[in-house]
């Protein structure tokens, strides 16, 4: 019974060992993209893409948080006239 106590840990260090080097790979690759990415825009001036999509979801909001205007004045009347319009032709098949 020991053993398999003993192995149950074992399984859990191994486990998080493992968890532990994909976290850093991760954060590693991760760093080094927003490395290149820096050195690519003052290289060329070119914003990265994560900042521009920041910039416009970011413009979007604020779009979205402003009330909208009025369309119309409620002191205005529209007046419209609708009729059928009989062709011999239709213009979609059926």
């Amino acid at each position: 019974m020991a053993y398999i106590t003993g192995m149950k840990w074992l399984m859990r260090i191994l486990v998080l060992l493992l968890a532990g080097v994909l976290l850093l790979l991760f954060l590693g690759l991760a760093t080094l993209m927003l490395i290149l990415s820096c050195l690519r825009w003052l290289l060329t001036g070119r914003k990265p893409d994560f900042v521009v999509m920041v910039n416009a979801v970011q413009r979007y909001k604020d779009l979205a948080a402003r009330p909208a205007p009025k369309s119309y004045d409620d002191d205005n009347v529209i007046e419209a006239e609708v009729r059928e319009v009989k062709d011999k032709h239709p213009r979609l098949p059926d």
